[in-house]
């Protein structure tokens, strides 16, 4: 894990985290989609938003070690720009 950037305690926190923070986001999806009066479903808006929302955090971990440097890493932490 240190080798892709992430220290292996950041990512045990974070996938610690994920079924709490399912458990607070999911019932209020599910309660608007259940709500949803739009011309193409209940369900496609929501799914098509959730699969926008996912590509875009699919690409922003791509230049996640761009975006770091762009944001202040130090240079004995940086490596050469792999995103492009």
């Amino acid at each position: 894990m240190v080798a892709s950037g992430v220290q292996f305690g950041w990512a045990l926190q974070l996938s610690l985290l994920t079924p709490y923070i399912q458990f607070g986001v999911l019932p209020c999806v599910r309660i608007w989609s259940d709500k949803c009066s739009s011309k193409y479903g209940r369900r496609r808006p929501f799914i098509l938003a959730g699969s926008l929302m996912i590509s875009v955090a699919v690409i922003i971990i791509g230049f996640s070690a761009d975006i770091g440097y762009l944001l202040g890493d130090a240079d004995e932490d940086h490596r050469n720009f792999k995103g492009t």
